[in-house]
């Protein structure tokens, strides 16, 4: 599938599913993404009609009008192929997202499992997928969050119907006396888990 592409200020570019926005909105941290020093992040126009409720629309309206995320507003034909063909089986918004990504290289943040994570590694493959916690344990690593921050942040995602799968951030954090392996996100290896199981097993999703 080849390397992912970069900016030209080599940062990976991120075709944002509705799931990661979502998340990054309803906590008022859009600046989590606008700043990352890793990713670029585009929305198609999909995925921004998904995001509805006034307050949240309101704050992305200013983000893309700020340059903070980017805008899609052009897709391919083999784009519009694929996304027909996608969904039929996922949503209009993870469609569009894993539509762009496949087709132009790009990585993809998308937080749905099941059908939708198969779709991902069977078109993109696993190490340029990313979602919310991947994103925000790059933030830790980086010095940008502490991990109480990452917390905390979780927490409020949990009071949204966002719940990850681990206890804290701090147990994803590489250990001096950790036996376990490195785990990819869209980049080269950034976390450890232990023998319980990977961070791909132990990361989180939304309720129904």
């Amino acid at each position: 599938m080849g390397e992912p592409v970069r900016d030209e200020e080599g940062r990976l570019i991120v075709a944002c599913d509705t799931s990661v926005l979502l998340n990054f909105l309803v906590i008022g941290r859009i600046e989590l993404l606008a700043e990352h020093p890793r990713y670029r992040f585009v929305v198609t126009e999909t995925v921004r009609q998904e995001v509805r409720r006034p307050e949240e629309r309101s704050e992305l309206e200013r983000a893309l009008g700020a340059g903070e995320i980017e805008l899609l507003t052009t897709e391919s034909m083999d784009e519009l192929k694929l996304f027909s063909d996608l969904e039929a089986e996922i949503g209009a918004g993870e469609a569009s997202a894993i539509s762009v990504a496949a087709c132009r290289g790009w990585c993809v943040a998308v937080d749905e499992r099941g059908r939708t994570l198969r779709r991902v590694e069977e078109l993109l493959g696993r190490e340029r997928h990313l979602n919310t916690p991947g994103l925000l344990l790059r933030w830790i690593e980086s010095g940008r969050l502490t991990t109480e921050e990452a917390d905390a942040i979780k927490d409020e995602l949990a009071e949204n119907r966002f719940r990850m799968r681990f206890e804290s951030f701090r147990d994803l954090l590489p250990r001096a006396d950790s036996g376990g392996r490195g785990v990819t996100l869209a980049g080269p290896p950034v976390a450890q888990t232990d023998q319980s199981g990977t961070l791909e097993d132990r990361l989180g999703t939304r309720d129904p």
